[in-house]
């Protein structure tokens, strides 16, 4: 099987070394041809599998009213004065 690295190379936005460049075409076919045996396995008997439709179902905002802060302090595991305290994200003050 004959590859064009250069032109999959761009597509896949990858800068090849030389010498990735002279192992990648084996191991490209190596791959295409464990996929093809997906091809052989019988598949006659198993339940046929039908796409689910992830579209994004867009909703009105509804306005709700939020939880009074003393419930929201009594549930977190830790704070100060009147704030939750969380582990710090950024590096940093």
């Amino acid at each position: 099987m004959k590859f064009d690295l250069n032109h999959l190379s761009r597509l896949a936005n990858l800068r090849l070394t030389g010498e990735e460049e002279k192992e990648l075409p084996g191991q490209l076919e190596k791959i295409i041809d464990w996929v093809g045996q997906l091809s052989c396995l019988e598949t006659d008997q198993e339940e046929k599998f039908t796409p689910v439709n992830f579209s994004l179902r867009l909703e009105a905002d509804q306005p709700e009213e939020s939880l009074p802060p003393a419930e929201v302090l009594a549930m977190a595991p830790d704070k100060e004065d009147n704030f939750v305290k969380v582990p710090r994200v950024l590096a940093g003050k």
